[in-house]
């Protein structure tokens, strides 16, 4: 078992809910709450708010995560901009896509390599103007 100080965003986790229920969930890191010692989790569904006082087992550390959320469309989970699509207003996805690709073009090439950054950038523009084109 671990406690929430080892934990990383985008950690995959096992963890049982409620406690002691038998019952175990498997869900990504999405927020860090240090000063309090608590994580944010998604399931895919859900959102949950745990502590040290639940069994939590690291499945899957956040590298590896990362490395898949750049496939898009994947088997295992939702796409992020699939979901953002389903979930959003139309002006909340264009923000949502526009603050991404915005967020590329400004670090360009001071985080990833040039090409890596504006893959994403491609990326990015590519699936928004594939889902205005589906909107129509």
């Amino acid at each position: 078992m671990t406690q929430i100080h080892l934990l990383d965003i985008d950690d995959i986790i096992e963890f049982e809910y409620p406690i002691n229920s038998g019952q175990p969930f498997k869900a990504q890191v999405t927020e860090l709450h240090h000063d309090v010692m608590r994580a944010t989790v998604y399931d895919g569904t859900e959102t949950y708010h745990i502590d040290d006082k639940y069994a939590i087992r690291i499945i899957e550390k956040a590298e590896k995560v990362k490395q898949k959320h750049y496939q898009s469309n994947t088997d295992d989970g939702i796409d992020l901009i699939d979901f953002w699509y389903m979930q959003m207003s139309p002006e909340e996805f264009k923000g949502a896509m526009k603050s991404h690709i915005e967020k590329y073009v400004v670090r360009l090439g001071r985080k990833d390599d040039l090409i890596s950054e504006l893959t994403k950038i491609e990326d990015y523009a590519r699936r928004y103007r594939e889902k205005l084109e589906g909107a129509k």
